[in-house]
């Protein structure tokens, strides 16, 4: 048999426009482009959006900031937290007073300073959990993180003047860029878009980092990942960290989008449709994360909030989301990332049947 070195050759030589498709990052900018053309085409009444579409493809980009953080702490780490929306609820209230200033403060403070505030403060509440759930594992730690998002929650709704009680903070500013380009309704669009790509790119790289091995190590066996050098001390209190980082980022994100904080929208129930959107999704990476937030979140929001039954019953979404999950998972157990996998290989055999049926089977070398 002779041998076809010019094949060979042409078969090993890296093809840089196959990595390159392959590259998350140009899933992401193309993702990018398309929200920005929904966006513009809201802005010039071009298409069907409306202002209820828009806010609800930036309430689920907000989610999507705060799902990723949970992700890495429940799906990487291994650590199970109801408290997620006890710390957006935080988040909010402090770039809500921080948006809107004070008197003895002859400037307004920039949105960066905000949002390294809202950071200080997610690393020093998560700090202080991360340090609590050492002594604790399992449902111990879910009962624990339970009763916080409890407390905060009655004290979000007690009358003091950090939030405002029942009446909560009203009349927030949207922000301020550069300290001369003021946002309104139609751009903070963009501002949401922009942070939650910046924290996708910084999510990959702990997913490819060491530290997120480590926290997958940890996750799988603590003892062992101990006894390979993992330090669980750190790396508990770390991806608790990133997870309240996360969610006082969304937290301020929410109060730029919807000019005032709302005691009512810190419900437990938001914690758990951010858990959700992390299971319906089928893994850790922004990608599986933001098909989950788009299920649970935008189904509602986009889908049956303009039904006239679900108008009429309001508790029919839950029941229809419910049964639709429970579908998902006895067809496709890896979550939503599976569903869209096993339809892209379908789009892919039928293409290379064509193809066969076109011109032929592929010569052998």
């Amino acid at each position: 048999m002779k041998n076809n070195y010019k094949q060979l050759e042409k078969s090993l030589k890296p093809c840089y426009v196959k990595n390159m498709l392959k590259h998350p990052v140009l899933k992401y900018s193309l993702l990018g482009l398309f929200l920005i053309a929904f966006q513009m085409s809201f802005m010039h009444s071009v298409g069907p959006v409306t202002l209820s579409i828009s806010r609800a493809v930036g309430f689920i980009m907000i989610n999507t900031v705060a799902a990723m953080g949970l992700g890495i702490l429940t799906g990487m780490a291994g650590l199970v937290s109801l408290g997620t929306a006890a710390f957006i609820g935080f988040g909010a209230y402090t770039g809500a007073h921080l948006l809107r200033g004070f008197d003895w403060l002859p400037f307004y403070i920039p949105f960066t300073v905000i949002l390294i505030i809202a950071i200080i403060v997610g690393v020093v509440m998560g700090s202080v959990i991360g340090f609590i759930s050492l002594r604790v594992r399992g449902l111990y730690l879910l009962v624990i993180t339970m009763g916080f998002a409890t407390v905060m929650q009655e004290a979000f709704q007690a009358p003091n003047p950090f939030t405002g009680g029942w009446s909560g903070i009203t009349r927030v500013p949207f922000p301020t860029l550069a300290n001369y380009f003021q946002l309104h309704r139609e751009t903070v669009f963009f501002l949401i878009m922009v942070i939650m790509f910046i924290l996708v790119w910084i999510t990959l790289n702990i997913i490819n980092s060491p530290m997120g091995r480590a926290m997958a190590a940890m996750a799988s066996s603590e003892p062992l990942a101990q006894a390979m050098g993992v330090q669980l001390l750190k790396y508990r209190v770390l991806a608790f960290v990133i997870a309240t980082v996360y969610a006082t980022i969304a937290g301020v994100l929410l109060v730029s989008m919807l000019p005032a904080a709302m005691p009512g929208q810190w419900s437990f129930l938001l914690s758990l449709n951010l858990l959700a959107a992390i299971i319906v999704g089928g893994g850790v990476k922004p990608h599986s994360i933001m098909l989950g937030a788009i299920f649970v979140f935008g189904l509602d929001l986009i889908v049956f909030q303009g039904m006239e039954i679900f108008q009429r019953f309001p508790g029919l979404t839950m029941v229809v989301t419910g049964v639709l999950m429970i579908l998902i998972f006895a067809k496709f157990p890896g979550g939503l990332t599976r569903l869209v996998t096993e339809i892209k290989n379908l789009f892919v055999k039928a293409f290379w049947k064509w193809r066969v049926y076109r011109y032929g089977p592929e010569p052998e070398v």
